[in-house]
């Protein structure tokens, strides 16, 4: 009998223990990775309102906690940056580019890079998760596209940096969404899919976004309206949802919070990506406003060619 109650004892022990790791582990760590319920459509956050393509390219810009120093007023010098940012070993540029080229897009990149890891709540850096970037200067099916881990831009269609800057946010949010987003569960969520395959577990806080919109991934809400999207190109799946509002909201905060002062769905999706930075952004673009003409159900076709001039 003594043998047993010692086992008996031994055994709740064992169960305390695990349910306290339980608590202190998952139920936190959930509180942590998940976006917070704050309002931030009710707060202003003085953001940086600069030229779309200046914010990016700013000289004055810092990385890794290490200041870039530049060559002299005549070049610039690549390799020099490359050798104060890892993202460099995970860019290949296909084609024929010339120094200056490659150093505008790797500094947009690492830029956006740079604030995801100094804002987000994720607990990782996405420099991490991702395998490599390819850069395209020839012709291509797509202007570009991602999976979970890696991208391939074909530049045969961009127009300028600002597109470029916009179409690396674009699928920075891929890569956010997808792979970058943390999970706990190993049970998966049957009604969203990567590509056809079953890789959504059932506690990943991207799945409360697609459901503002959708009921499946290929099913939108009965009740869903062009103006419960970022775009009409974010219509049309949810991941284009998460990626075109990921790009509003790092880019054309303005725009987005503003649209999201008079729309339900609009506000909880501003407020989901907020949530998961602290409220911070790079540019507010306020004169992007413009675009409204005092019309808030107005929403652009892609997010990404709203700078081109």
């Amino acid at each position: 009998m003594k043998k047993k109650m010692i086992a008996l004892i031994k055994l709740i022990g064992i169960a305390a223990v695990f349910y306290l790791l339980l608590v202190f582990n998952i139920f936190h760590l959930w509180e942590k990775l998940a976006p917070k319920s704050k309002d931030y459509v009710e707060i202003n956050v003085p953001q940086d309102n600069k030229d779309l393509e200046q914010t990016y390219l700013d000289e004055n810009d810092t990385t890794q906690s290490q200041t870039w120093h530049f060559a002299a007023s005549n070049g610039i010098d690549f390799e020099s940056l490359c050798n104060n940012i890892s993202i460099c070993n995970k860019i290949q540029f296909n084609g024929n580019f010339i120094d200056s080229e490659k150093y505008s897009y790797v500094k947009i990149i690492n830029k956006i890079i740079q604030f995801i890891d100094t804002n987000s709540n994720q607990g990782q850096e996405i420099e991490n998760v991702m395998t490599n970037i390819e850069i395209n200067k020839g012709n291509g099916e797509r202007r570009w596209y991602a999976d979970r881990t890696s991208i391939v831009f074909n530049l045969w269609s961009v127009q300028s940096k600002k597109e470029f800057i916009e179409l690396s946010t674009h699928e920075m949010g891929h890569i956010t969404d997808l792979w970058y987003i943390q999970w706990s569960s190993s049970q998966k969520d049957k009604n969203y899919t990567e590509f056809n395959k079953i890789k959504f577990a059932i506690d990943d806080i991207s799945l409360s976004f697609y459901k503002l919109s959708r009921d499946k991934e290929t099913i939108r809400k009965a009740i869903a309206k062009q103006k419960d999207f970022c775009s009409g190109y974010g219509m049309s799946d949810p991941f284009e949802d998460f990626a075109e509002c990921f790009n509003l909201y790092i880019n054309h905060n303005s725009f987005f919070k503003q649209i999201a002062k008079t729309n339900t769905v609009m506000k909880k999706k501003y407020n989901f990506i907020a949530g998961i930075f602290a409220g911070m952004y790079i540019s507010s673009n306020s004169q992007d406003l413009t675009l409204i003409k005092n019309n808030t159900v107005r929403r652009p076709r892609d997010t990404t060619k709203i700078s081109i001039n």
